[in-house]
């Protein structure tokens, strides 16, 4: 079993970046959610109800986060420009950020059509802006069996997971206690129960019906993937060997 591919998602609910090789922290892959957008009240905004987030490109370049908005406007936030603190509320925790400036916001509250603010997670915060735990993984076996149950076929892209596992059975990653990857150690926690999300087109933000998220509630249990927490941190990369215990 190996690791087919490795993404990240700096700003929670908009588009991922595929790498090569990362680190894993405590708080998930380095660089993994560590952005989102916010209401006023700081709750994080998501594509459950702002679809067109999945077509924010984000970029890390040295010292800036570019946010692509769709191909319609090109935000940079100097990491230097998120000096106001404030909260992020994902799922009722409250988060310490910091928001960006001003100019920052106005341009993606545009995009959105809604009052919105950029914000990065402020120092020492003991979690990441992800839902739930840090890394999920999710299995090319598993998608084909998905798919085998689909009128149409959808990528693993829908699924949003950290770590895509090839070499496995389908559904295997729900049995998994541990997961290492060299010096890296992951222990499972839950079954990743699926949204909305998962029928929306990751790089248009349009819905497209009610499928993949259908199949799922009716032939998964409405679980599709698996949340791991990271009990040892470590380097991993794209064609590394995964042994599960």
């Amino acid at each position: 079993m190996r690791i087919a591919s490795l993404h990240i998602y700096p700003v929670k609910s908009c588009g991922s970046l595929a790498l090569r090789q990362a680190r894993l922290e405590e708080l998930g892959l380095e660089g993994d959610r560590r952005y989102a957008i916010v209401d006023l009240a700081g709750r994080a905004l998501t594509q459950r109800r702002f679809p067109v987030m999945a077509a924010i490109r984000p970029a890390l370049q040295p010292g800036c986060l570019v946010l692509n908005l769709g191909g319609l406007d090109a935000v940079e936030a100097p990491e230097g420009g998120f000096d106001a603190a404030c909260e992020a509320e994902i799922w009722g925790h409250r988060i310490p950020a910091r928001a960006a400036a001003p100019v920052v916001n106005d341009r993606i509250s545009a995009y959105l059509g809604a009052a919105a603010r950029l914000v990065q997670l402020g120092r020492g915060a003991g979690q990441s802006f992800a839902d739930s735990r840090p890394v999920l993984v999710v299995s090319i076996a598993s998608l084909a069996s998905l798919n085998a149950a689909l009128g149409r076929a959808v990528g693993i892209e829908r699924f949003r997971g950290n770590i895509v596992v090839d070499g496995a059975a389908p559904l295997a990653e729900l049995g998994w206690r541990r997961l290492a990857a060299g010096a890296a150690e992951l222990e499972f926690e839950n079954g990743c129960e699926r949204c909305e999300v998962t029928t929306i087109d990751q790089a248009s933000g349009s819905r497209g019906g009610d499928e993949p998220l259908r199949t799922i509630a009716a032939r998964f249990d409405s679980v599709f993937g698996a949340h791991f927490r990271v009990s040892r941190p470590g380097l991993v990369a794209v064609g590394a060997t995964l042994a599960p215990g």
